[in-house]
């Protein structure tokens, strides 16, 4: 439901709308969406603005506009590959299908050092930050990655309650779209998995995994989430690029 008189953007209402809609199977993967038209007569909103909703859901690869064809929705059920052209893969803000998703855990930590400097907070003084800790695995064409992710309890206060019931992100950001990922900065290296690990991904010890360590940032510059994803290196492809803006 679109409502005029909120503070949140009209553009980024009817983004999360047609996000629901394809979760609710109103749109299927791969049919058609209404036109822009069709879209801005049933939502009473105008063109641009429709426009602008489109094309961000575009950009982070959830619709595909095709020229003189019109605008579909994106198949996702079979990538074979890790592709962080397309959005930041198994961060907790920017999950929208949690059906391959399990949550191990989910609950709130103090902050360290090591996690208010990753946060840019005050770590010279005894001001310490909370954080939300989620940690999951996600299946992926029978590939296992093995994720954790820090919230800031002050940005998303109920994150770790609500991830028990892997909820997506829209959930989790729900009236506070300055807080929408905007752009990431990721780092990959390349480890062997240990004992614990190994199990959970399903290898054998010491099976080499990559590694990839992001941030992502909302449109006021803040650092919303630090995720921590490993994934098996076999038979495994990852495209990604250093920041990704929508």
């Amino acid at each position: 439901m679109i409502n005029k008189y909120s503070s949140t953007p009209l553009y980024y209402q009817l983004k999360e709308e047609l996000i629901k809609a394809v979760i609710n199977g109103k749109y299927a993967p791969g049919e058609a969406i209404p036109s822009e038209n069709e879209l801005a007569a049933s939502y009473s909103l105008s063109r641009p603005t429709v426009r602008q909703a489109i094309g961000e859901l575009a950009k982070i690869g959830y619709l595909i506009k095709i020229k003189g064809k019109g605008t579909f929705v994106a198949d996702f059920v079979n990538k074979t590959n890790y592709d962080y052209t397309k959005g930041f893969i198994h961060c907790i803000l920017d999950t929208i299908n949690t059906s391959n998703r399990k949550i191990i855990e989910s609950t709130t930590i103090n902050g360290t050092l090591e996690l208010n400097r990753k946060f840019s907070t005050d770590f010279k003084s005894n001001y310490h930050e909370d954080y939300s800790k989620i940690t999951y695995i996600t299946e992926t064409n029978g590939n296992i990655a093995f994720s954790v992710s820090i919230l800031p309890l002050n940005y998303f206060p109920n994150a770790a309650e609500l991830m028990f019931k892997n909820v997506n992100s829209i959930d989790l950001l729900v009236g506070k779209y300055p807080l929408d990922p905007t752009s990431a900065k990721s780092s990959i290296k390349m480890i062997n998995a240990d004992s614990d690990m190994s199990k959970l991904m399903k290898l054998q010890e010491n099976a080499p995994l990559f590694k990839i360590e992001t941030f992502l940032y909302a449109r006021t510059g803040n650092i919303v989430e630090f995720n921590t994803t490993y994934y098996s290196a076999y038979n495994s492809i990852i495209d990604f690029n250093r920041t990704r803006r929508i």
